[in-house]
């Protein structure tokens, strides 16, 4: 196994940027020593080459190539043409004085590949996967903790929930919520609902998600909860109404034989989040979808001209879908 070769895969994207940008660190390259290729627009030949020069007055050199989907057992339509066999050769005798990092952003390798089973044997290979809300829990509790800050229960519960499973998002509010309650003992509830940011677009997909469902409570707990907290209702309308289309694309792009892999290349989402936006755009009918839009641009309007008061008026539109 070659310690200069690394390949870090899995769809936690936060995680292998950080384990990149440490390996960076650790060897204490410059930036001018340190060259990212993306595979989605760049022949994996021009970062193996580069990988293949020795580095200049530096006792190393770092090669980033970032997307390597040709590893991965999801199959991307656009994308260069791919030497494999380049690059299975750089494998065999890669330069010493050159750190070659691979990354895939996806949960899965090919493991049937000939290349996956040389990089197995060669690099040194390690998975980033999506944290599980009690791992959050958990790293967020210890962070806290090293700090002498105790953490609620119902407060960490809600810190969770306001992440929706996002690692940067956790890491970014833990420093803020540490920032805040300097000084302080204990975090309670009502201190997270002040300082942690809601993620407006995961919360506006739950909005979208309660409406599907006849679930209109809930709904307009999750608007309340978003605007109580300085969100602009526009914005949050803006966010709904792009849902809405969103939702009607999928919804062609299944009536024309497109997968649930294609949906997540196209708008470039985790593999959970393209599950969940194929089974809403096949529970839900054309004529649903372009009924909520009308009503969406109707209230848009009624804001813009004066009529309604902006906060009602999504309140109004949730109440009646």
């Amino acid at each position: 196994m070659q310690p200069n070769i690394q390949l870090f895969y899995g769809e936690d994207d936060f995680h292998i940027r950080n384990k990149v940008n440490q390996l960076i660190r650790k060897l204490g390259v410059d930036d001018f020593n340190v060259t990212t290729y993306d595979l989605e627009e760049t022949p994996i030949e021009e970062a193996v080459n580069d990988a293949m020069t020795i580095p200049f007055m530096s006792e190393w050199k770092v090669v980033v190539a970032k997307n390597a989907w040709f590893l991965s057992t999801r199959k991307v339509n656009k994308q260069p043409e791919h030497n494999r066999g380049y690059l299975g050769e750089y494998l065999e005798n890669p330069t010493e004085e050159t750190l070659f990092i691979l990354t895939v952003p996806s949960a899965k390798l090919d493991n049937r590949s000939q290349l996956v089973k040389t990089l197995k044997h060669q690099a040194e290979v390690t998975e980033c996967r999506l944290k599980s809300a009690q791992d959050l829990s958990a790293w967020i509790k210890r962070q806290l903790a090293n700090a002498g800050v105790n953490i609620e229960r119902d407060a960490l519960a809600e810190f969770v929930r306001r992440i929706q499973g996002s690692t940067e998002m956790a890491y970014s509010e833990t420093r803020k919520l540490l920032l805040y309650a300097e000084g302080m003992a204990s975090i309670d509830k009502d201190i997270v609902k002040r300082v942690v940011t809601r993620n407006v677009e995961e919360n506006v997909y739950e909005i979208t998600n309660a409406l599907l469902e006849g679930n209109h409570r809930r709904a307009l707990e999750v608007y309340r909860d978003l605007t109580a907290y300085s969100e602009d209702p526009l914005r949050v309308l803006g966010v709904v109404v792009g849902k809405y289309r969103e939702m009607m694309q999928v919804k062609t792009l299944l009536e024309k034989g497109y997968s649930q892999d294609d949906v997540q290349h196209h708008y470039n989402v985790k593999s959970g989040r393209a599950y969940y936006m194929v089974q809403n755009a096949k529970q839900v009918s054309r004529d649903r979808i372009e009924k909520h839009l009308k009503q969406l641009e109707d209230l848009d309007y009624s804001i813009k001209s004066g009529r309604l008061e902006k906060r009602l008026a999504l309140e109004l539109f949730i109440l009646n879908a």
